[in-house]
């Protein structure tokens, strides 16, 4: 069986990007024939062609011995390892069809953003009399900061081959589109990002046990993962002046032991990019339930989100905070022409 995947689309002008999530999920089981369609063989090729090219010598940190990982990942900090791999398949299968299940679940939504952005210069200083890479340290310079507030939407709708596409969008408090604006945050894409572990989508990754931990109040399964260069169908992709990669990543999972949801993910570039100057993004989502007026299921999506890049010298920092989901309705106005 083929995997339909999380398709994420990335610009950087000017030293900002924007991310956008588009999902594509099957609403029933598909043929190997039906999923090939969905997008044309031969750009697939060039997708997995240049990240082999790419990442094929990155090194994840979930193939790290478990102090080193941990200090490469300060949230693993409470954890109780386990370095028996036999629950990961277990774990995995529920997690999947978790996954599945709460993604057919979502309706159109849209809920109120807060967003605080920090975009500072990236110093670099050599120490004296030393030499070699060891020497060089690096530290925030001049910085600005902003705060706004938008309404972010969530729209679910069919299409082609009987996938389910999830698309997310900002607009401001008078419902005007905010992504081509040049103050509009860097990133979205959030409320889709545990469909990494999706049924249809875990083929993309390698997978590995972690042990136990309690975050956010919950007991939790976690796991590490990386995406595997040359097995992506669709990745993200980073758009510099000096041309376009495709975005692979590794994360961390933080899964409820009582029901498989994520609760909390984290999530890392696989490999820095430095013929287009790029060299981190790190996000941290953490999600949790919502109970929608008008419906009975329980939605899983995200509260709080903290994400930093490094780029091109700069280095950016977002908080973004959700709250009020509310189902949205489209107003649609018509306009008569004149006799």
């Amino acid at each position: 069986m083929t995997s339909e995947k999380v398709v994420r689309r990335g610009v950087w002008i000017l030293l900002l990007m924007v991310c956008a999530v588009r999902t594509a999920f099957p609403q029933i089981q598909t043929s190997q024939a039906q999923a090939s369609q969905a997008q044309p063989s031969q750009s697939v090729d060039l997708f997995k062609a240049e990240e082999t090219k790419l990442y094929g010598d990155a090194h994840p940190y979930l193939d790290e011995p478990l102090p080193k990982l941990k200090k490469a990942v300060h949230e693993l900090g409470g954890l109780k390892p386990d370095f028996n791999q036999q629950p990961l398949p277990d774990i995995l299968a529920k997690v999947g069809g978790k996954a599945d299940e709460l993604l057919r679940k979502v309706p159109d939504l849209i809920s109120d953003e807060e967003v605080s952005e920090t975009q500072s210069t990236v110093v670099q200083e050599t120490t004296p009399g030393c030499s070699g890479a060891d020497c060089e340290r690096f530290h925030k310079g001049e910085s600005a900061q902003r705060n706004q507030k938008f309404s972010y939407m969530i729209l679910t709708h069919p299409a082609q081959n009987g996938l389910l596409l999830l698309e997310e969008y900002r607009t401001d408090r008078k419902d005007r589109p905010v992504a081509e604006r040049a103050a509009a945050p860097h990133f979205q894409g959030f409320a889709s990002a545990w469909l990494v572990f999706s049924s249809l989508n875990q083929v993309e990754s390698r997978y590995r046990y972690l042990g136990q931990q309690q975050t956010d109040g919950h007991n939790t399964f976690v796991i590490a993962f990386a995406q595997i260069p040359g097995s992506i169908r669709s990745p993200g992709q980073f758009l510099s002046p000096k041309g376009s990669v495709p975005m692979l990543l590794q994360g961390i999972a933080w899964i409820d032991q009582s029901d498989f949801r994520v609760v909390r993910l984290r999530t890392d570039l696989l490999e820095p990019q430095p013929q287009v100057d790029f060299q981190k993004q790190t996000s941290n989502m953490v999600f949790g339930p919502v109970h929608i007026e008008g419906i009975d299921s329980e939605l899983w999506l995200p509260r709080n989100v903290n994400v930093e890049m490094e780029a091109n010298g700069q280095y950016l920092q977002e908080e973004h905070e959700y709250s009020k989901y509310r189902l949205y309705q489209a107003k649609t106005k018509i306009i008569l022409s004149p006799n």
